[in-house]
């Protein structure tokens, strides 16, 4: 049986060290919504000073749960990152640098470093707002969750759709996908991150894109996504079919331009309105995307 951490006074909470997930999970259902499964904790102690969230009486730590801190690569080349893992070893990882430079870039434009040391890529996730899901929507991340018993695997995209259950689940796993190019394909890839100072606010939006061309400058594959601030980040799926097997032309991104401020689900705040977050995605994702155009050097494509 598991005895706290340590005790603060009487107005703090306790934190418990648990060494396996199952453990875990029985002491969140012991204490319900007067705990919370906590890794770095740097999100949700933004939560408590600001009064957003009240400060609960059980901290049920997972840096002992040595399951959620690795870091694998399966038989089909996915790479596996347990949610424990902090941004700023993921950034050192050379695995992840090679496979995955664009998360390694998101890493690196949140917040500084001394808190890069701390938050893990699993709280940035379950904030649902965090500045590395864009990233991760584009690379087709799946993510693994338990009830302490068994596991079952879901896409991002469907994981940020379904109902908040942290009473019932913790996060066990990210997995993402391998993507090789063909041969005969160029890729093109982006992250950018508008805020209002750098890396130490929320940004006001963020974009990602993975796009491949042709020859011919077709796009054979793209992957769009957008959030920023209090927006849940979702992928542009819907133009993303309809823009496959089609020349990156201007007409192409006329019609980007105008999908994604139409579809982008933008949260207003003290900072910065809806019009403004949309336009600024779509001026972002729609930029990226001619810089791809110039690149491919399709038979339309523009010269520099």
């Amino acid at each position: 049986m598991s005895v706290p951490f340590y005790q603060l006074p009487e107005q703090q909470p306790s934190v418990w060290q648990p060494t396996s997930v199952a453990e875990a999970m029985r002491m969140k259902h012991k204490w319900g919504d007067d705990s919370v499964l906590i890794a770095g904790g740097t999100w949700l102690r933004t939560r408590w000073e600001n009064g957003i969230s009240p400060l609960p009486q059980h901290l049920i730590s997972l840096g002992n749960i040595s399951s959620l801190s690795g870091l694998t690569v399966d038989s089909l080349g996915h790479i596996h990152i347990g949610p424990a893992v902090c941004l700023a070893d993921l950034m050192k990882n050379e695995l992840v640098r090679q496979r995955c430079g664009l998360l390694v870039q998101a890493c690196s434009e949140i917040a500084a470093p001394s808190v890069r040391n701390l938050a893990s890529i699993g709280g940035n996730v379950m904030s649902r707002t965090g500045d590395l899901i864009p990233v991760l929507l584009v690379m087709d991340a799946q993510i693994i969750c338990s009830d302490g018993q068994n596991e079952r695997s879901l896409a991002l995209t469907e994981w940020l759709e379904s109902p908040i259950s942290s009473q019932n689940e913790v996060m066990t796993g990210i997995v993402v996908p391998s993507a090789v190019p063909l041969e005969e394909e160029s890729k093109y890839e982006f992250y950018l991150k508008v805020g209002r100072r750098e890396a130490f606010t929320p940004s006001v939006v963020t974009v990602a894109g993975r796009l491949s061309l042709g020859k011919d400058g077709t796009l054979t594959s793209i992957a769009i996504a957008a959030g920023g601030g209090s927006a849940v980040p979702a992928r542009f799926k819907e133009q993303e079919a309809a823009a496959i097997g089609q020349p990156l032309s201007k007409e192409l991104l006329k019609y980007l331009h105008k999908a994604v401020f139409a579809e982008f689900d933008a949260v207003a705040d003290d900072y910065a309105g809806v019009t403004y977050r949309k336009q600024t995605a779509a001026n972002l994702i729609v930029s990226e995307c001619y810089k791809a155009w110039q690149k491919g050097g399709g038979a339309d494509a523009p010269r520099s």
